[in-house]
């Protein structure tokens, strides 16, 4: 059995589909703190434009669960305009135009709130039948630092692989983990738009494919 603990984001890359699609348990890790001018609440569109979802008082000393949006009608609407204009002409448009407008106007409190419903509703949309864990809400342990805090999420789920993103190779090293028992991989992904650029011009038999072409280091 197999597991990632990643930050929730809004509408990722198709790598990260591809981290949730390679683990048997996906924990969104939204009680750590929000990453200032990151991507959590932004992604870009085919031509290079970048959507952005504004936040309440953004800052690095406040967690991810208690980082609330600032819904404002006119700004809701031309994100909405500017996906639709954006794909319009795309071939599977009605359908994931359908998800992303329902999940901008259900208009959730919090950032975590809205990627978690994002990361979600796409993975059931491509197939992806992981099972997801939201942090804040299960009662795992905090350890003295990001390894043990993660080993501790491993123990809690009864997970002794674990799956990390490839650029936590500065972070994390394989000998430390395995002196918890837990073996821990980095998964090398694709470089993508946000994941509705592929969802908007690719079928599901093609994003199935594409979540499979991934490797573990």
């Amino acid at each position: 059995m197999k597991m990632a603990v990643m930050q929730p984001y809004f509408l990722p890359y198709i790598g990260y589909f591809q981290m949730v699609n390679a683990v048997d348990t996906f924990v969104f890790y939204d009680n750590v703190t929000y990453i200032k001018n990151g991507w959590i609440n932004r992604n870009r569109l085919q031509g290079g434009t970048i959507f952005t979802i504004p936040l309440k008082d953004q800052s690095s000393n406040r967690l991810i669960e208690d980082t609330e949006i600032l819904w404002n009608p006119r700004q809701t609407k031309k994100l909405i305009k500017t996906i639709q204009q954006t794909y319009s002409k795309s071939p599977y448009f009605n359908e994931v135009f359908s998800i992303v407008n329902d999940l901008i106007n259900q208009q959730p409190h919090t950032i975590s709130e809205l990627a978690i419903n994002s990361v979600i509703r796409f993975s059931r949309y491509m197939g992806i039948d992981t099972t997801f864990k939201i942090a804040s809400l299960e009662d795992y342990p905090k350890g003295e630092d990001k390894v043990m805090s993660l080993v501790n999420i491993c123990n809690s789920e009864g997970i002794a692989h674990y799956i990390n993103p490839i650029g936590g190779q500065l972070l994390y090293d394989k000998p430390t983990f395995k002196s918890y028992g837990i073996t821990l991989n980095f998964i090398e992904t694709q470089p993508s738009l946000s994941i509705i650029d592929e969802c908007f011009n690719k079928s599901k038999e093609e994003l199935k494919a594409q979540l499979e072409n991934y490797k573990l280091i």
